[in-house]
């Protein structure tokens, strides 16, 4: 499968920017070990009383607690009675006097008043992945883990980890919950208790890129571990560990290229590719011209002295002609990209990014999947809740995946990331037609991707969060690009994209 953009390189230009003094000598795909395991676990599952003993219950919350008195009043014979009494005894929601009446508990109107629901301990046998790397429990869906015959079938790369087994006490119940809690979304059932392992397979990740680097004067090679461009802290200790400790790490087949990234050709051509690449420098050079601009303007105004002013005046000046110089030579790059692409393909500039947003919602008729890496109420606003909600009424499945920081340990943001996102969520939810839910679909992922895919008209991609930052010109704008696209293979290869993430 061709991919839309070439990610090698996508993760090369992240890694370059991320070690400025580094040398980058080459990138390519790993699979690493996970261990799949099988736990028996035991957690509290929320539990329905009977209808007959949800009715006992209320009787004797009313007073009425003789089992002849109260199979009266609800038309039930005494075995009934009996039953209900006894389901209700072994819950401690009533107790028995001596007169075998029974007395209603503290718990028990507990449970009247969430309408006859209680927790009661049960065992169960979920799947989590556990990463010996960094061990952990990981962030993966174990249904997309390879088994080894794939991984040897397939000549993949697997790092030579020599993985040690995990034990129970290995287990952070903690990690084991969140991990739960995400797969099993609808569950409220708390796990309490992971008592047993009960099974054990070592399968394969294989959505990792390494990248190997050198500082200047080193002979010791840096590695830096990536998954959808979005740098992986433990996992990068984990792989910087063994590459400290002897391992190779660098296939076979690719230690004698050139210092370069081994790369995966995309969509386009090599004169598209070269005028894609300049209009992404030149955009760097125009903000660089605007901030010295802005710099020196500043200092103008503060200065004291009439000299100095009128020197930086005149920088001013010669700064804003370099200033349109650049802007003529940007403005020309992207004419010529429209042409060599028949306007198929272009750059999206900061403030483009929300009216393209709103033109997929509301051209979309089928499909709509938008994945940014944060979301808040101030980008997903009222306008774009109420376009969705519409689009959802006219037939259109809407998908939506964020999350980046919103779980994880060391992370004091996390809490206020995935509040702000379901906040905003919330509004949505809350317009969304009655009986149409199953039409949006949203995904919480730890995911630094930021696209949109509207049916096979357009699909657009880069640094734009689509769903935090509006990218107005205002105090808190910032410079992000994204590419636009409308052809087939483009849209196709982030179809496929977008169905790892939400597992179709």
């Amino acid at each position: 499968m061709r991919s839309p953009i070439d990610e090698h390189a996508a993760v090369v230009a992240r890694a370059k920017r991320q070690f400025p003094d580094h040398r980058v000598d080459v990138a390519y795909s790993v699979c690493l070990p996970v261990y799949e395991l099988r736990l028996r676990v035991t957690e509290m599952a929320e539990h329905a009383l009977s209808t007959a003993a949800r009715f006992v219950l209320q009787l004797a919350n009313l007073g009425v607690t003789q089992p002849s008195e109260i199979g009266k009043v609800l038309g039930l014979q005494h075995s009934f009675v009996s039953s209900a009494a006894a389901e209700l005894l072994g819950e401690s929601l009533v107790v028995q006097g001596p007169d075998l009446g029974i007395k209603i508990t503290d718990d028990g109107r507990e449970v009247l008043q969430s309408g006859g629901r209680s927790l009661r301990p049960r065992n169960r046998h979920p799947r989590v992945p556990y990463d010996p790397l960094t061990r952990s429990v990981t962030d993966v869906d174990t249904d997309r883990l390879l088994d080894r015959n794939v991984v040897r079938k397939e000549g993949l790369f697997v790092v030579p980890a020599r993985p040690r087994r995990p034990r129970l006490s290995h287990l952070r119940i903690a990690e084991v919950r969140e991990y739960d809690r995400r797969i099993r979304r609808a569950s409220m059932a708390e796990i309490i208790e992971i008592a047993d392992i009960k099974d054990i397979r070592l399968r394969y990740r294989n959505d990792i890129i390494l990248v190997k680097l050198y500082a200047p004067g080193s002979g010791q090679p840096t590695f830096a571990a990536y998954r959808a461009q979005q740098y992986l802290d433990e996992m990068t200790a984990a792989i910087q560990r063994l590459s400290d400790g002897g391992t190779d790490l660098v296939p076979h087949d690719i230690k004698t290229e050139q210092s370069s990234p081994r790369v995966v050709s995309g969509s386009l051509s090599g004169e598209e590719s070269s005028a894609v690449a300049a209009i992404h420098d030149l955009h760097g050079v125009v903000a660089e011209k605007e901030q010295a601009v802005a710099d020196t303007r500043a200092a103008e105004g503060t200065t004291q002295s009439a000299a100095e002013r009128a020197e930086l005046a005149g920088r001013v000046g010669d700064l804003e002609v370099e200033l349109e110089t650049v802007r003529g030579k940007l403005a020309e790059r992207e004419r010529e990209l429209e042409r060599i692409t028949q306007g198929e393909i272009r750059l999206l500039h900061t403030e483009e990014h929300r009216q393209v947003l709103l033109d997929a919602i509301s051209m979309a008729s089928s499909e709509l999947t938008l994945v940014s890496a944060w979301m808040n109420p101030r980008a997903f606003d009222d306008e774009v809740c109420r376009m969705l909600a519409d689009a959802i009424e006219r037939g259109v499945t809407v998908r939506i995946a964020w999350g980046m920081g919103t779980r994880g340990r060391a992370r004091a943001e996390a809490p206020r990331n995935r509040v702000q996102g379901e906040n905003a969520l919330d509004g949505l939810r809350r317009l969304r037609p009655r009986g149409l839910q199953q039409r949006l679909v949203t995904r919480l992922l730890e995911t630094h991707e930021k696209f949109i895919i509207c049916d096979d008209q357009f699909c657009a991609w880069g640094s734009f969060n689509w769903l935090s930052y509006r990218g107005e010109l205002d105090t808190g704008y910032r410079r992000e690009t994204s590419m636009y696209s409308e052809r087939a293979e483009d849209i196709a290869a982030w179809k496929a994209n977008a169905a790892s993430l939400f597992g179709s």
